[in-house]
């Protein structure tokens, strides 16, 4: 019996350390592909940035320069830069008032 306690710890450690970390990786990247909308800014596996104009099914229509847009797979999207309503929740935010007498320009 105390052979087998060993090992046993030993594979219950590989699946702490190894497999639970690599299904977390996999689970966000589903979420990230799932959840690409038009009007993000992405970068694709090969280092191409721009923002993605259309998207149908498993193709994802992204404009890299003025009137150049190209067409990849969800699979070869590496990451969002930032979403659209990121940007337009920031873009809406007023800026806090920090209290500072001297940001108003009165100098005494």
């Amino acid at each position: 019996m105390a052979q087998l306690v060993f090992p046993l710890l030993l594979l219950a450690v590989m699946y702490a350390f190894l497999i639970l970390p690599q299904k977390k990786k996999q689970t966000a990247r589903a979420e990230l592909l799932a959840s690409v909308t038009v009007g993000d800014e992405i970068v694709t596996t090969g280092g191409i940035y721009g923002g993605v104009t259309e998207v149908k099914g498993d193709d994802v229509y992204v404009e890299i320069a003025p009137d150049v847009e190209v067409r990849i797979t969800r699979g070869a999207i590496a990451d969002r830069v930032y979403r659209v309503a990121e940007t337009e929740a920031d873009a809406t935010a007023q800026p806090a008032d920090t209290g500072d007498a001297s940001a108003d320009g009165d100098a005494e």
